[in-house]
This record gives C-alpha cells, structure tokens and sequence, in this order.
C-alpha cells in the first residue's frame, strides 16, 4: 500500500495531528511521522512494519496524518542527512517511543551502543541482567522498533551472523558499513 493510502486508511478525526515526510537516503526513502513536540517513527516504505508504524501512531495518538514536514521532522531531516555524511554519530531530535515497557529498556539500551559498534543480541540481554537466551526477545522488541536508524537496532547482530533486520538485511548491512567507513 502506498504511503498516501496507509495514512488515508489510519487517520482519525480528532485535533491531534501528527506530520509525514519522506526522506531520500543511499538505503532508501525514510519515512518520518513527528507532532510538534516528538519525532515518533522513521520507517522505510517496504520495511516488514510500514503500513503496522501508522496504525499503531493512529491508535496511540488518535491523530490525523498530514503530509508535510514541521519543525520537528526539518531538524530530523537534517539530522538524518548528517549521519549520512558521517557528521552525526548520534540524533538529537526528541522522541517518544510507543511500546512495551520491556521493549522501551530494550531501546534505550540500542541508544547507548556506541556509533561504528556491533553487539550481539546475548550479549545485550547480560547488560540488561538476562540470561542470553533471552536473545529471541531481544530481537522481537528490535523488530517492533518504529524509530530505525535514530534507535540504532541495526547495530545489533546474531552469533555468527548479521541477524535480521524489519527494513531487510540488505540495508541493515549497508548503514553497519556507513558507520563503519565513518568512525
């Protein structure tokens, strides 16, 4: 489904409004959705959790989608074009994460990885004082992550393996190779 239809199909009536923009980058078109206080998701239009991000927006938020950018989403978009030049090692923009509260500890912790890094999917269980056989959760809170590349879950990699990715392997292996060449 397209961006314009998904945002047709979730908006609600209300006085919420919550601002779309897309962003070209070398791993594809982002999406950004923000208010004027929060940046909430950046998705990517064939990402596995594209057209779920908005529902789950629309039902959180009771909001109406406008495509347009504000100023929290022109900070982002710049921020975003930064990290891309290699200039921005971590986003600033304010966010507000919707999920569990195990997946909220999950991504904050992403938050601390630092940029160029790789842990594995154990080992970032054990520093949140978890057996790593809780690894498989680890990843399912990774793959409910609405805020790629500014929640870094793609830093995260299997034992052995790059693991897997909600946006695909592909550009998860390419923004780990960015940070790389860039730090």
């Amino acid at each position: 489904m397209t961006l314009s239809k998904v945002l047709a199909t979730y908006s609600k009536d209300s006085g919420n409004s919550v601002y779309v923009q897309s962003y070209e980058s070398p791993v594809g078109k982002a999406i950004a959705a923000a208010d004027e206080d929060f940046l909430y998701a950046v998705t990517f239009e064939n990402s596995k959790n594209f057209e779920k991000c908005f529902e789950t927006l629309a039902k959180e938020l009771s909001c109406s989608f406008i495509e347009s950018e504000n100023k929290i989403l022109k900070r982002f978009g710049k921020e975003l074009s930064d990290y891309f030049e290699g200039k921005l090692k971590k986003f600033t923009v304010p966010t507000k994460m919707i999920g569990s509260e195990f997946q909220k500890i999950v991504w904050e912790k992403l938050m601390e990885l630092p940029y160029g890094s790789t842990q594995t999917y154990g080992d970032l269980a054990k520093d949140l004082g978890r057996p790593s056989s809780h690894s498989r959760a680890i990843g399912a809170a990774c793959g409910a992550n609405s805020l790629l590349i500014v929640v870094p879950c793609h830093r995260l990699v299997a034992s052995g393996s790059k693991g897997g990715y909600n946006s695909g392997v592909d550009r998860k292996d390419k923004l780990i190779e960015l940070e790389k060449t860039f730090s």
